[in-house]
Formats: C-alpha cells, structure tokens, sequence
C-alpha cells in the first residue's frame, strides 16, 4: 500500500491539470483509472498480471486526462514528430537531461495514444507507400519508453517510481495499448460530458460575477443618488432612485427600500443583507 501511495504521489507530481479545480481533476481521473482497470478485468491481463503495475494504471489515467487539454497540446505539440530523425536530432541538440527526458517520454506518449485511442498516425496525408506499419509505431514507442526510463534514472541519479512505469510501459507496451483501446469509446464520451459540464461551471461562475458585479455598481449610484436626495429633495433624483430601487430588488430579493415610508415620511433604507 506504501508503495502505491508513494508511486501515486510521484506520479501526480510529474502531470499538469492546468485550470482545473482539484475536485475536478480528481473525479476525472478517478473515472478513467476505473475504465482501465475494468477492461483489464473484463479482458486476459488484469492489474498485476505479469509484476506489480496498478502504478502503470495510475501513470494512464492521468495521460489519458492530459491529452484531452488544449495547455498540455501546445506544450508538446513542439516536442513531437513520426520521424525518429527530427526527435534524436532535438535530443542531440541540448545537454539538458530533463529535456531530453521530456521529448523521449511526450513522443512515447504521443504513439501510444494516438495508435490504441485515437488510431490516427498515419492520417490522410501520407502517401500511402510512406505509412507505417502498427509494428513500426510499436517498436519506437518502446525504444523511446525505455530511453525516458533510462534518462528519469540519470536525473534523480537513483530508480524512480515513474522511470518503472515507463520501463513496464517498454516492457508490456502492446498490452497496455490493447487496454486503452478498448477504454476509447467511454473515454470519448466522457471527456465530451467532463468539458460540458466544466463549461457550465465557468458559466455559472461568471453569471454569478457579473450579477455581483452589477448589483454593486447600481448600489454604489443609489447610495450616490440617495445622497443628493436628502440634500434637495429634487423630484428628478426622487424617479432615479425608485427605478434603482425597483432593480436592486430584482437582483437581490432581500434588499429592502420602502419608497412611501422614505421619500415621504422621512427617513432612510434598509438592506438586511447589507449590499455594498
């Protein structure tokens, strides 16, 4: 169970979530390493069955919630190319070991993704006599899993939990691929349904600022208003500050301005809940 914790922790601390709330981002993930243990359970290689990897369920879920954000497209997107050239040319010009890392690894992601959940890698144009085989994509997903490890181990100097997720992701790669292609379809329809509903949110939240926004603003003239009333008593003011009366009570119920007992009795106004 330490173990797991550990593995877990080291491994969220290597994603990027960008704009989302923790609840968020821990419903979503939560949801996807259900849809992948249970299609390891339903299929022939359930958690566990050839070493330990409920570490490599973990590592997957939060992958396959990463991809789906525009952030972490942009941040790869610069990183990632089909020819084996153009990658070991970046990695080649920088002596940065986590860079290095990092264009290994977002390139093994990239073919594992795009070949069990998206199955696009060949697209529409290439030729046909320059598409690649699925064994062709297979076998570099590997080398670049096995040299992410490799490098993961070079920066921390010491065997990591993450550099063992992608050495297991090496090891088991058809597999693992197997697994997420079956997870597609629920992954699709949930990710549609997860930004619906992260959408909605932000709606709401902005209605709930701008509404805030314009019930001070329209307090801010009536208490101005009010004021000068007071002052002069002035007819003009008087039809203002009803009308801004009448909108303050439509935005917020609970304010309270009795015009007859105010204007003509004297007196002033009450807001129970104190609007400002």
């Amino acid at each position: 169970m330490n173990k797991k914790n550990n593995d877990e922790n080291e491994i969220n601390s290597n994603c990027l979530y960008f704009d989302f709330t923790q609840e968020e981002r821990d419903s979503a993930i939560r949801y996807l390493l259900g849809l992948i243990i249970k299609s390891r359970n339903e299929g022939n290689f359930p958690s566990n069955y050839y070493t330990y990897d409920e570490d490599v369920n973990i590592y997957l879920a939060h992958l396959l919630f990463a991809v789906s954000l525009p952030e972490y497209q942009e941040m790869a997107e610069p990183y990632l190319s089909l020819d084996t050239s153009d990658v070991l040319n970046w990695v080649r010009n920088t002596e940065d070991r986590t860079i290095r890392y990092f264009i290994f690894k977002v390139n093994a992601d990239h073919l594992l993704i795009h070949s069990a959940v998206f199955n696009d890698l060949n697209g529409q144009k290439r030729p046909k006599m320059f598409k690649r085989s699925p064994k062709h994509f297979q076998e570099l997903a590997k080398l670049y899993y096995e040299q992410a490890a490799s490098y993961h181990r070079r920066i921390y100097r010491k065997k990591t939990g993450v550099g063992d997720v992608l050495q297991k992701l090496a090891q088991y790669f058809e597999s693992y691929q197997a697994v997420l292609s079956v997870v597609r379809r629920d992954y699709f329809n949930f990710m549609n349904q997860f930004r619906d509903h992260v959408f909605k949110s932000f709606t709401k939240e902005l209605n709930q600022y701008e509404a805030g926004l314009e019930k001070k603003i329209k307090m801010d003239r009536f208490l101005d208003l009010y004021g000068k009333w007071l002052e002069d008593k002035s007819p003009i003011l008087e039809k203002e500050i009803v009308e801004l009366a009448l909108q303050l009570k439509r935005i917020d119920p609970e304010f309270k301005f009795d015009i007859q007992k105010y204007f003509h009795r004297g007196g002033g106004f009450s807001n129970d809940r104190q609007c400002a």
